[in-house]
């Protein structure tokens, strides 16, 4: 092959692996690919469509294991909480952890620790310094932490090899040169959930309603988040928000907030949990009192953001009326697959990775719950 071939070829691995999330993935539970030695493409064989990413040609694979050979990838995976939202981006990183192990041949080693109580900045950082101890290649972290602490401890672990990859965290809430770190792997905030979030409730109530906010910790999640909402409303003078409580991300508290802000403000059209776990305790206090819930056209309309099972499940029965998928599925997928660009093949990645979201709702669930339920059926090999 001549050497502009394959600098051409190299090319097309970065459109290929750009545009990897948003093309769907492999289908871990097909069987492997087999190779056609009539043609210069694996064919990747299994029962009904395919959903397995193509990478390159037999010949450019082959030069991918050659880079692959031997390597074992150790990798900390540290969210502030365990939670059914950490649980489903640790299933996306299996699915592209069993994809470049059964690819390209690259092993993993892959351990997830999060705090005992929640959001405890201590227990991280503690966590991070152990596994920089023990040279992880690299250490995926999203930390409710004072910023310039948090930056202090990654870079205290680049300097020691341990690259970092931040996920799920507000970057755009900072300076990019300001960020210690390899990447920051998730979504903005501010325009991809508050302020949708806004503009969805908008078209919904025709630019006029009464709004509840049941809203998390404070902190740089919820500061953006609310920064977006309060911006994409800003044109609509007659959409006011006329209680806040706090339900520090949990159902339980959720619905407590949500009781008390109903009981004060009867009179409401719209309940926005900032998390979906709140959203859903606010659809069980709306229902306790015996409020109608949004059937399209009238009620309360309760809305999230995550991307949980069990919120599209409360979706599909009417309940919850609508979520953000922040793209739980996708941060699990591109974070693995940055660590090996970076970490195997020696590529660069951009500073900031934000994956696609969208509002959930009747109209779309099936297909935000078929692709979730594809990543919590992988288990990593």
């Amino acid at each position: 092959m001549s050497r502009t071939r394959m600098s051409m070829k190299l090319v097309l691995l970065l459109v290929l692996v750009v545009s990897m999330i948003a093309a769907g993935c492999t289908n871990n539970n097909a069987p492997a690919a087999t190779t056609d030695t009539t043609t210069d493409t694996n064919t990747v064989v299994s029962e009904g469509s395919s959903t397995a990413y193509q990478w390159g040609d037999k010949n450019f694979e082959s030069f991918v294991r050659k880079a692959s050979e031997g390597r074992t990838l150790k990798i900390g995976f540290t969210p502030p909480a365990a939670s059914e939202f950490y649980d489903i981006i640790e299933h996306g990183a299996n699915t592209m952890m069993n994809e470049l192990s059964d690819r390209f041949g690259v092993k993993f080693e892959f351990e997830m620790s999060a705090p005992n109580e929640h959001q405890s900045v201590e227990s991280q950082v503690a966590t991070i310094e152990n596994w920089t101890a023990k040279e992880y290649d690299a250490i995926l972290v999203s930390s409710a932490g004072d910023f310039d602490s948090m930056n202090a401890v990654y870079q205290k672990a680049m300097d020691a090899g341990t690259a970092i990859f931040m996920f799920n965290m507000p970057a755009e809430m900072w300076d990019e040169s300001e960020l210690k770190a390899v990447s920051v792997i998730g979504y903005n905030n501010h325009y991809q959930s508050g302020y949708i979030v806004g503009k969805y409730a908008a078209e919904k109530l025709n630019g006029k309603g009464n709004i509840l906010l049941v809203w998390g910790l404070p902190g740089h999640w919820s500061t953006s988040r609310k920064n977006g909402f309060l911006e994409a409303i800003k044109p609509y003078p007659d959409m006011k928000i006329v209680g806040e409580q706090r339900g520090d991300y949990v159902r339980d508290k959720g619905m407590q907030a949500a009781e008390n802000l109903l009981q004060a403000n009867p009179d409401v059209d719209l309940i926005y949990g900032e998390n979906e776990e709140m959203a859903q305790g606010a659809t069980q206090a709306v229902e306790a009192r015996g409020l109608k819930l949004w059937d399209g056209t009238d009620g309360i309309i309760t809305i999230g953001a995550d991307g949980l099972k069990s919120g599209y499940e409360s979706i599909r029965d009417g309940k919850l009326t609508a979520t953000v998928n922040v793209g739980p599925v996708d941060m699990g997928r591109e974070f693995i697959k940055s660590v090996f660009m970076h970490e195997v093949l020696g590529y660069t990645v951009d500073k900031i990775i934000n994956v696609p979201t969208t509002v959930i709702d009747k109209e779309n669930v099936d297909i935000a719950a078929a692709y979730t339920d594809w990543a919590l059926g992988v288990e990593r090999k």
